[in-house]
């Protein structure tokens, strides 16, 4: 049984989404469709990103991933179709699979030129209905990816460079918000290991954390170990540091979240 999992910024509002499906399901009817997310901000190339690298490794060895978040549709940019730790991914290249893939190299890497594959007439602006969905579907009943167009290498591909956390000094670490989810709590570009290691170096005093002129000291476990409207600091499910407010929204909290930065240190 195929899988194509979709990751778009499209919402639900419209029929984009259900195009999308309805193409792919005239090409393969067994395929089993999963919505990851359609609610990435509109045109959040990063987002998109750090929610599928996030959840890919979840699904069954084999998923394909359709990733369109596409601020450049119609462009000349291209598109690209990816195999990394047994999955397939298919974007745009505006720089999104890079970060599924981090610092290493995917298996194998195509541009996605095989228009016989296309629904024609191309539309100039929805490009996720006339070449993404019937690709994925295609690829879905078993085509290889060297079917779709050229092999190329990932240096020929965008980048993109999201903000890291760095050790400004021997404890203490500097990082940013990089995004909030549905209850308002928000993701730091901070992970359990800089965590680990900075329990480690403070020899286990308590960890403090600024974010915009707040502190929070220690990492709590839970969200219930706390009374409704306590700011706490405790890592989520994606292993990242998270700002959370009881029973609230960190976000409607700390305003502007999108730029701060966060600091985790001890005394």
């Amino acid at each position: 049984m195929s899988i194509i999992t979709l990751t778009t910024d499209f919402g639900t509002r419209d029929e984009y989404v259900g195009v999308i499906k309805g193409v792919i399901l005239r090409i393969n009817p067994g395929v089993t469709l999963v919505d990851i997310s359609h609610q990435i901000p509109s045109q959040a190339v990063a987002q998109a990103g750090e929610l599928l690298a996030s959840a890919f490794a979840w699904f069954p060895q084999g998923s394909i991933h359709l990733a369109v978040v596409d601020p450049e549709v119609g462009s000349s940019r291209a598109i690209i179709a990816a195999r990394y730790a047994g999955h397939i991914f298919i974007a745009p290249d505006n720089g999104l699979l890079p970060m599924i893939w981090n610092d290493q190299k995917p298996q194998a890497l195509v541009k996605v030129q095989n228009s016989r594959l296309f629904l024609h007439p191309v539309s100039a602006t929805f490009h996720g209905r006339d070449i993404f969905a019937p690709v994925a579907g295609h690829v879905a009943l078993g085509m290889d990816l060297n079917e779709l167009g050229p092999a190329i290498e990932a240096a020929d591909i965008r980048q993109t460079s999201p903000p890291r956390a760095e050790w400004v000094k021997k404890q203490e670490i500097a990082g940013r918000i990089i995004s909030a989810d549905h209850f308002g709590n928000l993701r730091t570009n901070i992970n359990r290991k800089h965590l680990e290691r900075l329990v480690a170096l403070c020899e286990n005093r308590p960890l403090e954390i600024d974010v915009g002129g707040h502190r929070v000291v220690g990492l709590s476990v839970t969200y219930s170990q706390h009374d409704n409207g306590r700011l706490i600091a405790l890592i989520n499910s994606r292993n990242q540091l998270e700002i959370a407010v009881v029973g609230a929204s960190a976000a409607q909290l700390l305003k502007g979240f999108e730029s701060l930065s966060v600091r985790v240190y001890c005394r």
